[in-house]
């Protein structure tokens, strides 16, 4: 198989704390949340993030639009 036929892995994982970034998520740039799910789409070529923010409400992302924060499983330095 060669490289360009191998599945790509997601950017994130359940989990991670993610905050939005970049004009496309205006209504919540700078905010962070929690992944809570990646979404597949067929051929595993592009992967979408939703996100549970602390007010509760759900967004779903492309991973450009998310910066990872920490990573499921660390401890957050801050």
């Amino acid at each position: 198989m060669t490289e360009a036929n191998v599945p790509r892995k997601p950017r994130f994982q359940v989990g991670d704390v993610v905050r939005a970034v970049g004009p496309s998520v205006s209504n919540r740039e700078g905010q962070t949340g929690t992944l809570v799910e990646v979404l597949v789409s067929a051929g595993n070529v592009i992967y979408r993030y939703r996100v549970i923010f602390p007010d509760g409400e759900l967004g779903t992302f492309f991973g450009f639009e998310l910066e990872l924060i920490h990573a499921a499983g660390t401890r957050s330095i801050a």
